[in-house]
């Protein structure tokens, strides 16, 4: 659906004769709003959903990382900050190796931290922190993300909202 949303983003901009990438985006906004006025008419209430939820998330996952970017410079370039990197473990909420994959890939791209194993089995997560004074503290941060993740990995199912899984 995300492809053919694109597509008539394109059409639309090329139409109105701004084929750029500003009008590009223009476009696919309006088409999402129509879309969103639409959604329960046509159906497609989960995925216009999903797209708000999926922007959403990852405009909070880049001010993550800039925050991240931050905190690792000011232990590295302050003299008086002693690091104590630990590495920490935690248990998922949901022990799906795809779902910890999509975890793990998201850790290690946030300055600081790194997914260094995840035990299928138990559903365990172990993170490497650069500064870990307090693991409850780095559980909190990785748990935000995975909330985040499951919110928009889940949106519009029913089954997973039943379960619990929609948080959003």
């Amino acid at each position: 659906m995300l492809g053919l949303h694109i597509l008539v983003a394109i059409g639309l901009a090329a139409f109105a004769k701004t084929l750029t990438p500003l009008g590009v985006l223009a476009a696919f906004v309006l088409v999402h709003v129509a879309l969103r006025l639409s959604a329960d008419l046509l159906g497609l209430r989960r995925y216009v959903r999903r797209l708000e939820l999926g922007v959403s998330f990852a405009a909070w996952f880049v001010l993550e990382v800039i925050k991240a970017s931050l905190d690792v410079a000011r232990i590295v370039l302050a003299p008086r900050v002693d690091p104590q990197p630990a590495v920490v473990a935690l248990q998922l909420r949901e022990p799906d190796e795809r779902v910890a994959t999509l975890l793990g890939c998201l850790l290690t791209l946030t300055p600081g931290t790194l997914a260094l194993d995840y035990a299928a089995n138990s559903g365990t997560m172990y993170i490497h922190a650069i500064d870990a004074r307090d693991a409850d503290d780095v559980r909190d941060g990785v748990r935000e993300i995975e909330t985040r993740l499951l919110a928009w990995l889940h949106a519009g199912d029913p089954a997973a909202a039943r379960a619990g899984g929609d948080e959003a």
